[in-house]
């Protein structure tokens, strides 16, 4: 998979659990840092519409743990009308292992209601510039 952007994260001990990997949770939040390290790369300018977070999937492929290096991979996968789709990847960096998988379902809404409005056309651009064309 090609990847536009990847975010990078050492694990520390405060990803970890009591059982000595990194807590389900955490995952969200490298998603999240990874998917705004992608918004930064796209340089799209917001103005009156917002983006907000839907639906989040994470399938947990294996435990990742304390000191390896994670390597999150985010790419826009579709665009709908009022959404689109971002497919994201974690891996351990030394020996690519997958730790997680997963998708989040981004709105497009107006600044001032925050409801549904369609996805811009100039963001649609702004995407395919940085990483090519959307879809499979």
């Amino acid at each position: 998979m090609d990847w536009p952007v990847t975010y990078r994260r050492k694990v520390r001990y405060s990803d970890t659990d009591a059982q000595g990997i990194v807590f389900n949770g955490n995952y969200a939040r490298y998603f999240d840092d990874t998917l705004t390290d992608l918004f930064d790369l796209v340089g799209y300018e917001w103005g009156d519409v917002e983006v907000v977070l839907a639906r989040l999937e994470i399938d947990y492929r294996s435990p990742a743990r304390l000191g390896e290096t994670l390597i999150t991979g985010a790419r826009v996968q579709e665009f709908g009308t009022t959404s689109f789709v971002v497919r994201l990847v974690t891996w351990e960096e030394a020996s690519n292992r997958v730790v997680a998988e997963g998708k989040q379902i981004q709105v497009t809404v107006s600044g001032k209601d925050f409801r549904p409005v369609p996805v811009p056309p100039e963001l649609k651009a702004a995407v395919e510039a940085v990483q090519g064309a959307v879809g499979d």
